[in-house]
């Protein structure tokens, strides 16, 4: 999977955060702004303001569930390294979202408490 294929399959899914992603993406590579960083600098934000709202919440997590069952290993390292791992040191708000981990995110998550 290419950054632009990513990227565009994140807001194929979680449309509501276009605005967001065209704002960091217009300056730099548009589609092709590698996806650590537009996962990183959008989806994380969006992710942790939204804690509070449960549907919402829900939403994400779901998000990284289906983006995670796409089985690619550059998918994979992005929501490992820009998503999942620095939730996990959000340990102030882990309660907030720990019930939301699917099958395959809540497995990746827990490797990082060994």
């Amino acid at each position: 999977m290419t950054y632009k294929e990513l990227n565009l399959k994140l807001i194929e899914l979680l449309p509501e955060i276009k605005k967001m992603y065209e704002d960091e993406t217009s300056w730099q590579e548009g589609d092709n702004t590698g996806s650590h960083t537009v996962f990183a600098d959008v989806f994380l934000p969006y992710i942790l303001n939204n804690l509070n709202d449960k549907k919402i919440t829900k939403k994400n997590f779901n998000v990284i569930e289906k983006i995670l069952e796409l089985n690619d290993e550059y998918a994979d390292e992005v929501i490992v390294l820009s998503i999942l791992e620095n939730l996990f040191y959000e340990q102030d708000n882990i309660d907030k979202f720990k019930d939301f981990l699917g099958d395959l995110s809540k497995k990746i998550f827990d490797r990082f408490k060994l």
